[in-house]
């Protein structure tokens, strides 16, 4: 597979260059890989639990000592938001490259996280179904996928943790009948001049009681509105690699 790189002598030019697919790493190293100008998918792959704060976000918000205790590494990443707790296997993360000049290259922040989002919804729909079935079986009423497109919405203790929160472009199940939005997939991202990277992350279910052990500040309530998508987690992550590919205008390699 390829993906494409514009060339130095033509902003209209194209190169033709290796994709990488599949990224495994230690969290704090796949957080820290720079930003090339290319347009790029790349499903990326934890080797070990992880808890991640925010890029503005001090290490006094979680007991790092309780977390490397259960075998937990505390890492920073470059991109904002709040904490996201990671294990091998419970959740998917896909990181999306666009580069300044590409068809959909905003400057406006908010806006460039929008297409994303309804790229995952139509994964969503296609992969767990329009009723919104997730991890909680009991979760039946009638509801649907939906992009947030305005701003960050969360008070303080909220945007402590990232899936207690509901910024732009982030997916959120509206259940009708209970008059909530569950956030689904989280969508964080970091800029350089030349580029923006979108990390997105969606679970096989989001477990509040580790962040309740391993956070020093007060965990939201919000936190437990959010869903998971259960069983279709590795199914929905093939879907949405290769979905997002073509929205970018690359081939993923096989």
């Amino acid at each position: 597979g390829v993906d494409h790189r514009r060339s130095r002598q033509g902003a209209g030019r194209l190169e033709a260059i290796p994709l990488r697919r599949l990224v495994r790493g230690d969290a704090g190293a796949l957080h820290d890989r720079p930003i090339e100008p290319i347009a790029r998918v790349e499903v990326l792959e934890i080797e070990r639990p992880a808890v991640v704060l925010g890029s503005t976000q001090s290490f006094d918000v979680v007991d790092v000592a309780r977390a490397e205790a259960s075998g937990f590494v505390v890492v920073r990443r470059r991109s904002g938001g709040g904490v996201v707790i990671l294990q091998p296997g419970d959740h998917v993360w896909i990181d999306v490259t666009v580069p300044r000049g590409h068809a959909l290259w905003l400057d406006d922040v908010e806006r460039a996280t929008w297409w994303l989002g309804e790229a995952w919804c139509e994964v969503l729909r296609a992969e767990v179904g329009a009723t919104g079935a997730t991890a909680d079986s009991t979760q039946s009423r009638a509801s649907d996928w939906s992009v947030h497109r305005g701003k960050l919405a969360a008070t303080a203790p909220e945007r402590a943790v990232c899936f207690a929160s509901i910024g732009p472009g982030e997916v959120v199940r509206s259940d009708a009948t209970a008059g909530l939005s569950r956030k689904v997939v989280g969508i964080s991202q970091r800029r350089t001049k030349d580029a923006a990277r979108f990390q997105c992350t969606a679970f096989r279910e989001v477990d509040a009681s580790l962040y309740e052990r391993f956070m020093r500040v007060e965990v939201a309530e919000s936190l437990r509105r959010a869903v998971g998508v259960g069983e279709a987690l590795e199914k929905v992550g093939s879907r949405a690699a290769t979905q997002l590919a073509e929205r970018l205008g690359v081939t993923l390699a096989v």
